[in-house]
């Protein structure tokens, strides 16, 4: 699972950190599974929360119950914190629903302390389809936010397994001459199919920059 724009969620009555085991595939049993850390802090996408609630939204809001993937029990949102000048939720307080209603939604999330990451999101490069036929040529038909940028996404730690069997699954003809960082690739549930760009060596580690290959439309 991996998170482009987070959100922290405090689950007040989640005392002690454990470990859960994830399934690498849902669909594929054969793939194994890795494990990671239930913290009492959890990331969240920030569009999955609403600051108020509506029957006809069933992601997190206050009030609300949500299931998190994985996770053995839903949450409910009590209240958040947000920035006295922007407006921008900072923190989502939040417990675990254990009543027995199965909820409406789910959504992704990673541990407190996953890796930090930077993720980059393609969208058509032009705004035609046929961007020579525009008035001054194609460079006036270019899409100005053909890409967006996730400087702080986070990843689970799952990720880690992955980098090291690479390229997993194989594709036939992978091996031969070696395994290049483009064959670093997975699902982030919920979001869409990601390669890595380029594994940066810096001073103070390593910085990992995805490139979406595939994207999907989730509606809730």
């Amino acid at each position: 699972m991996m998170v482009l724009d987070p959100v922290p969620v405090v689950i007040d009555d989640a005392v002690e950190e454990h470990n859960l085991d994830i399934p690498f595939s849902p669909k594929d049993p054969a793939m194994g599974t890795h494990k990671i850390k239930l913290t009492r802090r959890v990331w969240i996408e920030r569009a999955d929360f609403r600051e108020l609630e509506s029957k006809d939204y069933f992601r997190l809001a206050p009030g609300k119950t949500v299931g998190l993937l994985h996770m053995p029990h839903p949450i409910k949102a009590i209240s958040f914190s947000a920035n006295t000048t922007t407006g921008v939720v900072t923190e989502i307080q939040a417990f675990f629903d254990n009543s027995s209603k199965k909820p409406k939604t789910y959504i992704h999330w990673v541990p407190g302390g996953s890796p930090t990451a930077e993720v980059r999101v393609y969208t058509p490069l032009f705004n035609s389809d046929q961007p020579g036929a525009a008035p001054g040529g194609f460079m006036n038909d270019i899409h100005p936010e053909s890409e967006t940028v996730w400087s702080d996404a986070r990843l689970e730690t799952g990720f880690y397994e992955i980098k090291r069997r690479a390229p997993w699954p194989e594709a036939e003809g992978e091996r031969e001459g070696g395994v290049a960082p483009e064959s670093v690739r997975f699902q982030a549930m919920r979001v869409g199919y990601f390669v890595s760009a380029c594994l940066l060596a810096c001073l103070v580690g390593v910085v990992l920059v995805w490139g979406l290959m595939l994207t999907f439309l989730v509606v809730l």
